[in-house]
């Protein structure tokens, strides 16, 4: 890379062509490397986020929401769609037009949500249709297939939750200083996820952990 370049991607953290054709970009956003995007008018990222290079971004039907102050290391692979199948034809000449007329609800493109405040860590796959939720923490590797509760720890493939960063205690106090009321996590949401995910699954979770 020359130095030109450098500076370019100093100063300018996401190209301004770019940045243009986006679905929506927030302020302080980084991600340099847009050669790995398909369907980048459906990809929204808000304030304060960053994904960094490589990654792979599939986008051209649904979209890729990423919201505020969440991050994704490196190898962040991302597919908004999935391959239909059809009697008599082979599945490379299905065309968007066989889905549109097949598959009005779009079961096979859905738009991937990342909530606010998510960490995902190296070589992470998303895939069509889930929701992480917020303060989540995604593991090296992890597949992910299904959506994620708020605050939890997830790892592997399939990607199981494994645990929790913060007890539901620490998660109200905080959301209290985080969040505006109408924007908290509700006491019993917070609770039975933390009873249903964890700790009904403690021996399952000791297993997949080998603790």
């Amino acid at each position: 890379m020359n130095l030109s370049k450098i500076i370019l991607n100093k100063i300018f953290r996401i190209p301004f062509f770019a940045k243009k054709r986006m679905g929506f970009c927030g302020k302080n956003v980084s991600f340099s490397d847009f050669s790995n995007v398909a369907g980048i008018e459906n990809m929204y990222m808000y304030e304060n986020t960053n994904i960094y290079s490589p990654a792979r971004i599939l986008c051209t039907r649904a979209r890729f929401i990423m919201k505020k102050n969440s991050g994704a290391a490196q190898g962040l692979t991302v597919v908004t769609g999935g391959h239909m199948s059809l009697p008599g034809k082979l599945f490379k000449n299905i065309t968007d037009a066989d889905k549109d007329k097949l598959d009005p609800d779009k079961t096979f493109d859905r738009d991937i949500i990342v909530e606010e405040d998510v960490l995902i860590s190296t070589n992470v796959t998303l895939l069509s249709g889930i929701t992480v939720g917020r303060g989540a923490i995604l593991g090296s590797g992890s597949v992910c297939r299904k959506n994620i509760p708020p605050y939890s720890i997830i790892i592997g493939n399939p990607a199981k939750i494994v645990g929790f960063k913060f007890t539901p205690e620490e998660i109200k106090e905080h959301e209290l200083k985080l969040y505006p009321k109408e924007k908290r996590l509700k006491t019993e949401e917070i609770n039975n996820n933390y009873n249903k995910y964890f700790l009904k699954r403690i021996r399952e979770i000791k297993n997949i952990t080998k603790l």
